[in-house]
């Protein structure tokens, strides 16, 4: 499932995500966002990473596969996220972090 591109194909060296790596350490991949799920804003006081199934895209019709869903468990451990509301702006600052990485080096 690659719905965005998948920034491990760029082939930029690691030392080229300054931004990533001060904010956020060793983050080289997309995350994933439980999109169809999050129908409003009461999702976001859930206090457990939400069960695989919920991971659907519901776009491309096809389920998260376990290496996805693994990596968003990693994460809840690693940044010690409480809520889904954590979980979405740690999503959304990954995202935006390496986007911004990859804007400076094209």
């Amino acid at each position: 499932m690659r719905s965005k591109a998948d920034i491990s194909q760029l082939n930029l060296p690691r030392d080229k995500f300054t931004h990533t790596t001060k904010f956020l350490g060793e983050v080289f991949a997309n995350g994933i966002y439980p999109y169809s799920y999050m129908t409003g804003p009461e999702k976001f006081a859930e206090t457990q990473l939400l069960p695989i199934e919920a991971f659907y895209n519901t776009l491309a019709d096809e389920p998260c596969t376990e290496e996805n869903y693994d990596r968003a468990r990693e994460i809840w451990v690693q940044y010690d996220i409480k809520t889904m509301r954590d979980y979405h702006d740690h999503y959304l600052l990954s995202d935006v972090l390496l986007l911004a990485d990859v804007f400076q080096k094209f």
